[in-house]
């Protein structure tokens, strides 16, 4: 590392600058962001979860707050309207927070707040995919995957690299969208083991699950409300 031109100290041509503030754009900001956060969430008595550092816990004196971090986006739930406001006006001592009220769409996922819980679907999600490989008027298929096909890495014409680029981007999406669509588990996780060398066959696979998807966009898995009786969304 050296010093930036314009800015060079004599004598000192060994030194480098310390930084005191992560600047937004560059990539130590996001790493600022979220240990300035964390650090104040867990004075406040929340607990990261183990498997995933952007989830925090909160239970204390009969309160259950749940707070999930997205690069700068934030969704928290709790069984009490009142600990989120509290928590927000403690927040917004040190952060600036645009509070966008219920959740209903986050990172590819819609959720519809019903009597009894909330219902996530990926509906949007799924139709996007099919337009960007024109499927969004294919024909429907009853089932993803056929019971007779046997895919196989020595089957078929292997695909040109443009061709094979977006075969990794389509099954990848499909991966993402099986976290709500676990009928779509299996298929989409056979045709995942051939992203190094896809062949036309494959890709064939491929639509035919698309062809699945098309037929079904709005199924969704249905969340009972137990302790959740508020669900917002944070910028």
């Amino acid at each position: 590392m050296r010093q930036p031109p314009g800015f060079k100290e004599k004598g000192k041509s060994q030194y480098i600058c310390k930084l005191d503030k992560a600047i937004y754009g560059l990539k130590q900001a996001p790493h600022a962001w979220y240990s300035r956060l964390s650090s104040k969430l867990q004075n406040l008595g929340f607990v990261s979860f183990k498997s995933d550092t952007s989830l925090f816990i909160f239970d204390k004196n009969g309160v259950t707050m749940f707070l999930l971090i997205y690069v700068d986006d934030i969704i928290v739930t709790s069984s009490s309207e009142t600990a989120v406001a509290n928590l927000l006006q403690n927040l917004r001592g040190e952060f600036a927070l645009k509070d966008l009220g219920e959740l209903h769409y986050f990172l590819g996922i819609e959720v519809k707040h019903v009597s009894h819980g909330i219902i996530l679907s990926q509906g949007k999600y799924a139709n996007d995919i099919l337009r960007r490989v024109d499927m969004h008027t294919c024909k429907v298929m009853d089932t993803p995957m056929s019971s007779t096909e046997k895919l196989s890495s020595q089957q078929g014409t292997v695909l040109g690299q443009e061709d094979a680029t977006k075969y990794r981007s389509i099954v990848g999406a499909l991966q993402y969208l099986s976290m709500t669509r676990p009928d779509i588990s299996f298929a989409v996780n056979k045709v995942y083991q051939y992203l190094h060398a896809p062949t036309i066959e494959h890709w064939t696979a491929v639509k035919r699950i698309l062809g699945y998807v098309k037929g079904s966009c709005n199924l969704g898995i249905k969340i009972s409300k137990i302790l959740l009786i508020t669900c917002k969304c944070l910028l």
